[in-house]
C-alpha cells in the first residue's frame, strides 16, 4: 500500500472510472490523476473541440467522485487539469507551485499505453509539477487488467464550455469530495480566474456545530492549496464572505456561477441583484451533489464530519502535562465549558463510569469560609464590609465590589484560584491513594485560572446559543437580555473549543450525549493502556 499515488491513464476518458477503482485498492491517502486532451482520432495531432472534451471530462469527474464516496470515502482524489488558451487550444498545466503532496507510486494499466508510461503526456505534464528526480523515485506499479471492472462508459456532462472568471461559494470546512467535485469542475470550465466565497460570521449562525468549523484563516488556506493542485495557470481568488452575494454583486468581470442545487436559488438572487446594479447576468451551471447512504441529509456533508469529530481526541498546540505513567497517580481531566452547557451532567456521566470527581465549584464554596488562607487575604483586601453577620463571606456584597471594577475582580481571582486548586491538589491525592485511574476536575474556569497546563487532557461541553439562553432562562427565572449579558462576560463557545482536546456536545437527546461521553472515556482508556508514555502530549 501507498500513501500517496498518481493514477496514468492514456486517452483519459476511457476506463478512467475502473481504473480508479483499482487504484483505490493501493492509495490509502492522496491519488492524484493528470488529465490531458485526447486527439480526436488515434495518432492524430489535432485537439478535440472545447465543447467534446469539457463535457467529456465533467461526467468523468463526477464518476469519479460518486465512486470514490462510496469505495474509499477518506481518499483525497485530485485531478490535475490542463488549461485552455484564448486562442481555445489546449496546454499543459503551466509551471507553478509543487503540488503539494509528494507522489509513492505511478499507477497505469498496460491496456491503456501502447508505448513507454514516461512517454506519455500525463507523465510529461505531471513532472511540470513534481521534482523529476523525486518522480523518477516513484514506484512504477502496473494495475493489472483483470482488476478493471468495468468498459467505457460513453455519457457526457451538460457542462460544454469554459468560461474567462468564474465563482463559486460555499464553507468548505473539512473538505470532502463534495467540495472536490465542485471546485474541480469549476476549474475545469475556467481560463482566467476561479473566485472562491467562503462564508463566515454570520452565515456560520445556522450550520450545525459551528463551534468546530475551521477558522477562515485555515479554510482559504485549505481551498487555494486544493485549487493549486488541480489547475496551475488560473488566478485562485479565494475570500471570506458574511453576506449571500459576496463580489458576485459588484465584480463585473464574473461570467458564471456555480452553484449545488441547495445554492441554485441564492443564483437568482445574485442575478437579480447584478442587473438591479446594471451588470450583465451571470450564466449558472448546477453541479450535481454526491449521494451518501450514511448521511441523514442523503448527501455528503461538512456537517456529518463535525458530528463524527465529538467525543473524538483531538492533538491541539497547548500546553499539557504530559508522560504520564500510573505511577504517577491519576490522570487528570479538566472538564470545562460555557453557563448552561451541560458541563455538570458531563461531569455526573463520567463519574459513573469510574472517574474520581473534583468539583472546583464545590471546593470554590469552601475557600471562602472562615478559617482558610483564602478568608484572611479577602478581608485585608476588601473589607469588614464583605462579611456577613455569621462570619461567613457575603458573596453578594462582594460581588457588587468585584463586578463593577475589572482590576478588583482580578485581585479576587489571584486570591482565590490558587486556594481553589491547592484544595483540588487535595482531592487528587485522595483519588491516589483510594487508587482511582483518572480523575476528572470540573472548573468553569480552567481555561481563565490557567489550570489547563496542569492537567493531562482539557474535555469542553457546548451547546447552541439559542439552547443555552432558554436554559438559563428556565433555570435561573431571568429574562434573555440579563441572560446574554452574563455569557457576554465569559468565553465564547469557539475559545473554549480551541483550548479542547475532546469537544461534547449536549444539544441532542440525552442518549446522544451519553454516546459521545461512552465514546470519549473509551477513547481515553485506549490511550492511556497503548501508550502511556506519550499521553498528555
Amino acid at each position: 500500500m501507498y500513501k500517496t499515488g498518481a493514477l496514468l491513464v492514456s486517452n483519459s476518458t476511457r476506463l478512467l472510472v475502473p481504473s480508479v477503482a483499482a487504484a483505490c485498492r493501493l492509495v490509502t491517502e492522496v491519488l492524484y490523476i493528470p488529465i490531458s486532451v485526447p486527439t480526436e482520432a488515434e495518432g492524430g495531432t489535432t485537439s478535440v473541440p472545447e465543447s467534446v472534451f469539457v463535457s467529456r471530462t465533467a461526467q468523468q469527474i463526477k464518476n469519479v467522485y460518486q465512486q470514490v464516496s462510496k469505495s474509499c470515502p477518506t481518499l483525497d482524489v485530485r485531478f490535475v487539469l490542463p488549461c485552455w488558451s484564448a486562442q481555445q487550444s489546449p496546454t499543459p498545466s503551466p509551471l507553478g507551485e509543487p503540488l503539494q503532496h509528494s507522489i509513492e507510486a505511478l499507477l497505469y494499466s498496460p491496456a491503456t499505453f501502447v508505448e513507454d508510461v514516461k512517454q506519455s503526456e500525463e507523465y510529461r505534464w505531471l513532472s511540470q509539477r513534481v521534482k523529476c528526480d523525486k518522480l523518477d523515485a516513484a514506484t512504477f506499479r502496473a494495475l493489472e487488467f483483470r482488476e478493471l471492472e468495468s468498459t467505457e462508459d460513453g455519457t457526457t456532462s451538460d457542462l460544454t464550455r469554459c468560461w474567462g472568471d468564474v465563482a463559486l461559494g460555499g464553507t468548505f470546512d473539512n473538505i470532502h469530495n463534495g467540495h472536490r467535485l465542485l471546485l474541480t469542475l469549476s476549474a475545469l470550465q475556467t481560463t482566467r480566474r476561479i473566485l472562491v466565497g467562503l462564508a463566515n460570521g454570520p452565515l456560520l449562525a445556522s450550520k450545525v456545530l459551528p463551534e468546530l468549523i475551521k477558522p477562515v484563516e485555515e479554510r482559504v488556506l485549505d481551498v487555494k492549496r486544493f485549487l493549486g493542485d488541480v489547475k496551475a495557470g488560473i488566478e485562485h481568488d479565494v475570500v471570506p464572505i458574511t453576506d449571500v452575494y459576496g463580489p458576485t454583486a459588484w465584480d463585473d468581470k464574473l461570467e458564471c456561477l456555480v452553484v449545488s442545487p441547495e445554492t441554485a436559488r441564492g443564483a437568482d438572487k445574485v442575478n437579480a441583484e447584478r442587473e438591479r446594479k446594471g451588470l450583465r447576468r451571470l450564466a449558472i451551471y448546477t453541479i450535481p451533489l454526491i449521494t451518501s447512504d450514511e448521511s441523514e441529509e442523503g448527501k455528503l456533508s461538512s456537517s456529518d464530519i463535525r458530528k463524527a469529530m465529538l467525543g473524538v481526541y483531538r492533538q491541539i498546540h497547548a500546553p499539557r502535562l504530559s508522560g504520564w505513567k500510573p505511577s504517577d497517580g491519576p490522570y487528570l481531566v479538566g472538564l470545562t465549558g460555557g453557563i448552561a452547557s451541560g458541563k455538570s451532567s458531563v461531569f455526573k456521566r463520567l463519574q459513573a463510569l469510574g472517574a474520581f470527581p473534583v468539583d472546583c465549584d464545590k471546593l470554590g464554596h469552601e475557600a471562602y469560609k472562615p478559617g482558610m488562607p483564602a478568608y484572611k487575604e479577602l478581608l485585608e483586601e476588601f473589607g469588614q464590609s464583605i462579611v456577613s453577620n455569621s462570619g461567613e463571606i457575603d458573596r453578594k456584597a462582594l460581588g457588587s465590589i468585584v463586578f463593577s471594577d475589572k482590576s478588583r475582580l482580578q485581585r479576587l481571582n489571584t486570591i482565590v484560584w490558587p486556594e481553589i486548586w491547592r484544595l483540588a491538589q487535595e482531592k487528587i491525592e485522595q483519588a491516589k491513594n483510594d487508587g482511582y485511574s483518572v480523575c476528572v476536575i470540573d472548573a468553569a474556569v480552567m481555561i481563565r485560572a490557567g489550570w489547563d497546563s496542569l492537567v493531562h487532557e482539557v474535555w469542553v461541553t457546548i451547546a447552541p446559543l439559542a439552547e443555552v439562553v432558554v436554559r438559563v432562562m428556565r433555570r435561573d427565572g431571568l429574562g434573555e437580555e440579563e441572560v446574554r449579558r452574563r455569557m457576554g462576560a465569559q468565553p465564547t463557545a469557539q475559545e473554549y473549543v480551541s483550548h479542547a482536546n475532546v469537544v461534547i456536545c449536549t444539544q441532542w437527546d440525552y442518549s446522544v450525549t451519553q454516546k459521545q461521553v461512552e465514546k470519549a472515556w473509551k477513547g481515553l482508556e485506549g490511550r492511556m493502556n497503548t501508550n502511556t508514555t506519550e499521553c498528555g502530549h
